[in-house]
This record gives C-alpha cells, structure tokens and sequence, in this order.
C-alpha cells in the first residue's frame, strides 16, 4: 500500500511538472496550411493556435538562467510561439543601438569581422563549446532552441533584423545571406520546433518618400528570397529556386515579418513565391488599422494564405503618449479583431520585455522587462483568449457582416464571425456600446456574454431564428464577445 501511495504520488509530481506535457511536433506531426488554407494545422489536421509572445532581444541580450526565466513564465500563461532573432541589432530599453555585431550576455559575437562590420556569411564557431557551457555564439542560440523545444513551444526564429542589417546598414548581399541560410538550415535541420521568419521590421521593397521626406528606393526581395533557398537547402539537401514548386519546401515553415505601414505587408512582396508559408503583417502603433489589414490579407486569392498578426502595439508602449497608453484594453482590441477577421496567429508584446534591455530607460516607462512579465495583458491573450478561441473553434471562424449594423470604427470597432459548420456566431464588442445583432443561425440560439479581461461569462436573452435586437454588453464590462449558438 505504501508503494502505491508514494508511486501515486510520483505521478502526480511528474504532471505538475510537465513531463507528461504533451509535445505538439510529436503528437500530431510537423506544421502545415490547412486545407482552405487560412489557418496552420499539424499534419495528422490538428489546428494549430499561434499565440506568440515578443522576445526580439532574448538570445542576444540574456543569460541562460534569464532566458529560462523567461520562458518559464510565457509557457506557463500559455504562450505558444516565442518570437526571437539570431543574428540582433541591440536597440530599444532608452539605450543607444549597439554595433551589427555586437556581442551576447557571455562575450561571444556571432560573426567574423569586427564589432560594427560582420562578414555575414562566416558565422563565428569554436570547438569544444556547448549548449550549456557556450564558447561561442552559436552555442548559446543552440541553448534557447533548446530551451524553447523542452518547453513544448515552437520558436519563430529571425535570422536577422533586417531593417537595419538589410535595408540599413546592408551587411547582406544575396549571396550572403544564402550562406548564412544554409548554415542555420543545416545547424537546426532536426529541430521540429522551428519556425522561420525572414524580414524583420522592413519592406523588402519600397518606392516613393521616407519618413524624412526623401526620394528612396529599394529592393531587396533577393536577400530574403536568397536567405529561404539556403534555409531549405541547408535543411533538405534540396536546391529549390524560391519560385519553384518543390516538395523541399514542405519541410520548412516560413513567412515574413514586415515593418508597420499600412498597407505593406508580406503578401505585397512574397505572396505568389513558394517558400512563404504564411503572411506576416505588423502594425505597430496603428491599433486602428488593425482588423482592416488582416482582413485584406484574408480576402486575398491566387493563392490563399494564412495570415499572422507578427507584430502590434506593445503593452504599456507610449507611441508617443504617455507611459501606458497602450492598456491591456488596447491589448485585447488588437487580438479580437485579428482573430475576428480570420487570422491565423497573433503575437502579443509588451513594452519594457522585446528589447530585454535597459531598466528604467524612458522607452521602458520605469519598468525592468523581468517586472513586465506580470503586466495583465499577456494572461488576458495566452490564457483567458486562448482558452476561449478553442472552446469557439476558431479555426472555422468566417468574418462575416450580416451579423451586426452599427459597427463604429477604428479602435471602437465592432465586428463579427460565424462558423462553417454553421452552429455559431460571435460579435466582438471593443467597447461597452450598442449595436443591432441578428440571429443568422438556421434556429433560435442560445446566446451569453464573455468579457475577456476576466474569462467571466454571462446568461443572455436567447434569440430567436432571424431575430435582430439592439444589445450592449453587461454594465461596466470594458470590451465584451457575444456568442449566439444551437446545438447540431
């Protein structure tokens, strides 16, 4: 019997701990683009949820214990992407940006060449190095792909931040960048767990006026289009050409990350090419563009794509406000209306955490990004909404019109989705407001309130079939979800 008690026991020691976690790669297979193509799924149809998390300056800027610090807290909210870029150019935290090859928390740069001038296609290795005892640089990224792995999460992994490496300072030529995606295709060709992001906040082709109001003009859709076939090659052995249809493709998971202008986004550069996976947008301050352009990415065709939120408003960000005007309000708006307009992943951030550097620098609003990791809007997205979104069948949202009148606009936005299946509709509320709602479903519905800063739900008035009614969600509710649905 005291076997059986203390065996009983190791059980339940060992699920807490998350040894019995289940591991999505290994479940349920490599990812892929759903059969309508507008979200991502494993291979056995499993949807996959992309709820990531921003950590551009984790691999370059922290420790080993403070990258495990980190990504305990984001896998234990229920994150499960985490953003991060191998090859950073230090900036934010109120700081001065750092040299283009600047080195990590242990002393190790990740190229040859000197601290301002990389040779981007001699990645910088040592022998006798580890994972957990790093000599060089590269042993340390080895050590977060491992840390993420062992956390069940998948990493989407930048391999350079390109509006400075790329557009700026132009450390990579086509050819040099194919070398350097062939060494980290190689170098992480087994790792199940990796997502590649090309980009990194820039256009990969622009022509008109900067934000100085100069004539510029660029493309470098070589670079990036280079950077994939040496990924894949480096990962498959295959050579296929970036606009070729070829099964190595399938091996690797990609799409691009694009900097904050309406209406730039990777499907204005990449959309026909075969390496993107999936469209990648960001909108950074304009949290009222936000349902406008992933909606434009969802109405595309020739082909289809899934489209991903990749990068927004930061938590507790000023966007030239004061310190919090970005509140986990704004936070929430940003997520419901991604997913309300068929997205298939959002990434949330929070101000003083994507750079990981600084403490009280003005761009950090006074706080340490290990304090932020407590800011409420990244529980109400990878915890409260996710939970939801799964309980909802996100993945055969439909946005649709016919639901609501009265929609308002920008932040304020109302909007709404039914299901394929035809067994639900939702309407997001962004603030605590009227509209006219009308029961689309094929029977009388039975209808309830969510508010996600909580979770907390709420009996409504039931519709009936083609019922339409002027509602307004529970009193002092900041933002709320009405979801109408009968039972198959």
């Amino acid at each position: 019997m005291k076997y059986k008690v203390l065996s009983i026991l190791l059980i339940s020691l060992l699920h807490v701990s998350g040894t019995f976690a289940q591991v999505p790669w290994q479940a349920h297979g490599k990812l892929e683009v759903s059969e309508n193509r507008h979200y991502i799924q494993h291979e056995d149809g499993t949807p996959f949820l992309w709820i990531g998390d921003t950590g551009w300056g984790m691999i370059q800027q922290l420790t080993r214990e403070e990258v495990d610090q980190y990504l305990d807290n984001r896998q234990e909210l229920g994150f499960t992407v985490i953003q991060s870029v191998a090859h950073w150019s230090p900036h934010g935290g109120g700081m001065k940006r750092s040299p283009d090859n600047a080195p990590n928390a242990y002393g190790h740069s990740p190229f040859t060449g000197d601290e301002k001038s990389p040779n981007t296609s001699e990645p910088l290795t040592a022998e006798g190095g580890s994972s957990i005892a790093p000599n060089d640089y590269w042993d340390h990224v080895d050590y977060v792909v491992e840390a993420v792995k062992k956390r069940n999460m998948y990493l989407a992994l930048l391999p350079c931040w390109a509006s400075q490496l790329v557009t700026g300072t132009k450390e990579y030529t086509a050819e040099e960048a194919k070398t350097y995606g062939e060494f980290l295709g190689e170098r992480y060709a087994n790792e199940p767990h990796i997502i590649w992001v090309l980009g990194g906040d820039t256009k990969a082709m622009f022509k008109g006026y900067d934000k100085n109001q100069k004539y510029d003009e660029y493309d470098y859709r070589d670079v990036y289009r280079a950077m994939a076939e040496g990924i894949v090659e480096g990962t498959t052995g295959e050579s296929p050409k970036w606009n070729e249809k070829n099964q190595a493709w399938d091996e690797v998971f990609c799409t691009y990350h694009p900097n904050g202008d309406y209406p730039y986004g990777s499907s204005q550069w990449f959309h026909e090419d075969e390496w993107l996976d999936a469209n990648g947008v960001e909108v950074w301050k304009e949290v009222n563009d936000v349902y406008r352009t992933m909606l434009d990415n969802y109405q595309l065709t020739d082909p289809v794509k899934p489209s991903l939120f990749l990068e927004g408003s930061y938590e507790y960000g000023t966007y030239r406000h004061e310190c919090g005007w970005v509140t986990p309000l704004r936070v929430r708006r940003q997520f419901y209306h991604t997913f309300f307009a068929g997205s298939a992943g959002h990434t949330y951030g929070a101000g003083p955490i994507w750079a990981m550097r600084g403490n009280e620098g003005d761009y950090n609003c006074g706080y340490t990004w290990q304090q932020a990791l407590d800011f409420p809007g990244a529980r109400q997205v990878a915890s409260i909404a996710k939970k939801f979104l799964i309980e909802n069948n996100w993945h055969e949202w439909i946005p649709t019109g016919d639901v609501i009148s009265g929609t308002g606009k920008g932040e304020n936005l109302k909007t709404a989705v039914s299901t394929k299946s035809g067994d639900k509709a939702l309407v997001y509320f962004s603030n605590n407001s009227y509209t006219r709602v009308k029961n689309i479903l094929d029977k009388e519905a039975d209808a309830y309130w969510f508010y996600p800063r909580t979770g907390q739900t709420k009996q409504a008035e039931n519709f009936k079939q083609n019922e339409s009614r002027v509602v307004a969600p529970p009193s002092r509710w900041e933002d709320a979800v009405l979801v109408l649905q009968i039972e198959n």
